[in-house]
């Protein structure tokens, strides 16, 4: 709770070494930051079948120190599929996805890439950029409710969309 009150966009963990730690982090910071990164070990593989070991080789941890590490890496592999993404999950599976009101709300897609590029050229190009005002934006926002259908499409599903009043559907998200 005092790192979720520091409210930071992303947290990287460097220190869990027990599965009670790694939850405790995860629960206090879901849902209040974009990103969890957490730092493993290679120990997760256990003895080295063939050398540069890669992200896709098999796990058979060793040692107390790689088999906790395994665990941890397990259960938040597992939040982030079940958890984080799960508008998506049930996208891609056909299930029911609640949206807000008629989900007319909307979303610029913008990549962090092109903000940060935004400053970049008012720092370059300062002369043209003192007094001036940028808006860094999608060129179209898509509807809750249009974003919604493409992904279910894209899956090859017809999304099945539930409207619910703000007040109502905030209490579940």
């Amino acid at each position: 709770e005092r790192i979720a009150a520091l409210r930071p966009n992303v947290m990287i963990d460097l220190t869990c070494y027990t599965l009670d730690s790694a939850v405790q982090l995860s629960n206090a910071l879901a849902g209040r930051v974009d990103q969890l990164i957490h730092c493993g070990t290679i120990w997760v593989h256990g003895p080295s079948v063939e050398v540069p070991t890669t992200e896709d080789a098999p796990r058979r941890p060793f040692g107390d120190y790689g088999c906790r590490k395994a665990t941890i890496e397990r259960y938040l592999l597992d939040e982030a599929a079940t958890g984080r993404l799960r508008v998506f999950g049930d996208l891609a599976h056909g299930r029911p996805v609640r949206l807000p009101n008629f989900g007319l709300e909307t979303l610029h897609h913008v990549h962090a890439d092109d903000v940060a590029q935004a400053f970049e050229r008012a720092v370059e190009h300062r002369d043209a950029a003192i007094g001036e005002s940028f808006h860094v934006v999608s060129p179209a926002a898509l509807t809750f409710r249009g974003y919604a259908e493409g992904m279910a499409a894209w899956y090859g599903f017809e999304a099945r969309l539930e409207f619910l009043p703000y007040d109502e559907w905030r209490v579940g998200v």
